[in-house]
């Protein structure tokens, strides 16, 4: 799952601390073609009711440039404190790629309430999102997460004065990671953790190491992956030359 904490200034009136208190069953929706719909369970677990707006987009994290094949039932709820409130995800039939999954982000923008207290300092008002994946996955697609690692390819690329790992993902799922490791030996060095480690369908991405100069005698690579479910699973595999 993927947060961007996204702060907008409303008003310099008082409001609750600033913490993200909608809190989705899952970090992703995989949503196969032949659903009709997929379902999203959210609870409040701010000690506040909040006004939820919800959508889908392209990673903008604007609901006004949101042009995805999908549409969010309820868009606009208001959720009373420790709630829990479903979400209906419907596809609206927009053609989309059948080789490939085609990646979309939901969006859960949340606006705590305006306490009009006189008396009390002014605090800013501000309003939180968070985003999570959304995989639309076509029918002709069987393979797994997991038989999808097996098939992927490290290397060391030099970009310059620093070093690179390089992943070849040839399949059609795309691969999510949360950590990619070089192996010497007992020596690790970790590539730079990024917000979003996604490896994209039939492509390469480049992941750069924490260090700008490394040993290329590295022989494994070790990465944390991310399920269908969610799950992190670890897997080493040898360093392509």
């Amino acid at each position: 799952m993927k947060k961007k904490h996204l702060i907008w200034l409303l008003s310099f009136l008082m409001a609750p601390p600033l913490h993200a208190g909608i809190m989705p069953a899952g970090t992703r929706v995989i949503y196969h073609a032949e659903n009709r719909e997929r379902s999203l369970m959210l609870a409040n677990t701010n000690t506040y009711p909040v006004i939820v707006q919800s959508w889908i987009d392209k990673g903008e994290g604007n609901p006004d440039a949101a042009d995805a094949p999908f549409v969010v039932l309820p868009a606009v709820f208001r959720l009373l404190p420790g709630a829990r409130q479903g979400l209906r995800i419907i596809y609206n039939g927009d053609p989309l790629p059948q080789d490939r999954e085609s990646v979309f982000w939901i969006n859960l923008y949340e606006i705590p309430p305006v306490t009009k207290n006189s008396a009390a300092p002014a605090h800013l008002t501000v309003a939180m999102n968070t985003q999570l994946k959304l995989f639309w996955r076509p029918k002709a697609i069987t393979l797994t997460p997991e038989e999808a690692v097996e098939k992927l390819a490290f290397r060391l690329v030099a970009d310059g004065t620093r070093w690179e790992v390089e992943c070849d993902n040839p399949t059609p799922l795309n691969i999510s990671f949360s950590s990619i490791t070089l192996l010497n030996g007992k020596a690790e060095r970790n590539v730079t953790a990024q917000t979003d480690m996604m490896t994209p369908a039939f492509s390469k991405r480049r992941y750069p190491i924490d260090l700008h100069s490394v040993s290329p005698a590295a022989q494994q690579v070790r990465f944390h992956y991310l399920n269908d479910e969610g799950g992190m699973l670890a897997r080493t595999t040898p360093l392509r030359r």
